[in-house]
């Protein structure tokens, strides 16, 4: 699959940016920590001891009674039996789900341009030099400090046996960065449909304006097409779309989260 897509194609890349971030979801709902529910209309993975990653995502409702099974959803988030997180994309069905979900109560609380660029041509961008130290996560030391940073600045509690179970998977490779001796920076990429995704990039309020978030993502990309991976996608913010611009992304979609508002 890593060599199917050697250029982008703008029909067909939204399914290849929604792909990987939902193949990460179901790898994640493997580990006995989560509870799952994967069909052909709706799925998703509960964590138990986190809040990460904690959401519906690939909801199918075409040519069914939407209405009823929004209605039927939202009572099993009321009784803490689905998680309150909603991801929609381009293959969530049908196409004006979003609005259906605020319907029922749903608000939108997140919105991420989903994004992806070659990797050919990676090498002779660019980019402000940086003096953050990147490597590989290896020990479980390093990946104790992945997770506090990834803590830290997303606000999110982390399920660690998770990390060391995504760990031992081949689709997944965490990279810290470390400037001056502390660990600031981190990256996940994540190796699957025949893309490779960014993941968990983030750097620490006190570190950021360095360039460290794309001095790490360049490295991760750039270890991809060694690998064989053509392209690269990510989900990112406002301000992190225009960043990204930088190494040659574009955008090609939109990936919303919605939450069911208290009651």
């Amino acid at each position: 699959m890593k060599k199917v897509l050697n250029e982008i194609i703008p029909e067909s890349i939204n399914s290849y940016i929604e792909n990987n971030l939902d193949d990460f979801y179901i790898k994640a709902s493997e580990h006995p920590n989560f509870i799952s529910r994967r069909d052909k209309k709706i799925n998703w993975v509960l964590a138990k001891n986190a809040n990460w990653p904690d959401c519906i995502f690939r909801a199918d409702f075409e040519n069914i009674n939407v209405d009823k099974e929004i209605n039927n959803v939202k009572k099993l988030i009321r009784k803490r039996k689905a998680p309150n997180g909603w991801t929609v994309g381009p293959l969530t069905k049908p196409n004006n789900m979003g609005r259906l979900l605020e319907k029922f109560g749903f608000s939108n609380v997140y919105q991420q341009a989903g994004m992806a660029v070659e990797l050919k041509d990676l090498e002779k961008k660019e980019i402000k030099k940086s003096d953050l130290m990147i490597e590989k996560v290896d020990t479980e030391e390093f990946l104790i400090q992945w997770s506090d940073v990834v803590s830290q600045v997303f606000g999110i509690k982390i399920d660690f046996d998770l990390i060391k179970f995504l760990q031992l998977q081949k689709e997944a490779n965490f990279y810290l960065g470390n400037y001056k001796g502390n660990p600031v920076s981190t990256l996940m990429l994540y190796l699957s449909s025949g893309v490779a995704g960014l993941h968990a990039v983030s750097t620490l309020s006190e570190y950021r304006g360095k360039g460290f978030g794309l001095s790490i993502s360049r490295k991760a990309l750039i270890d991809a097409f060694t690998m064989g991976y053509y392209v690269g996608v990510l989900q990112a913010s406002s301000l992190g779309e225009k960043i990204y611009q930088k190494l040659g992304f574009k955008k090609y979609c939109d990936i919303i989260s919605y939450a069911l508002e208290k009651e």
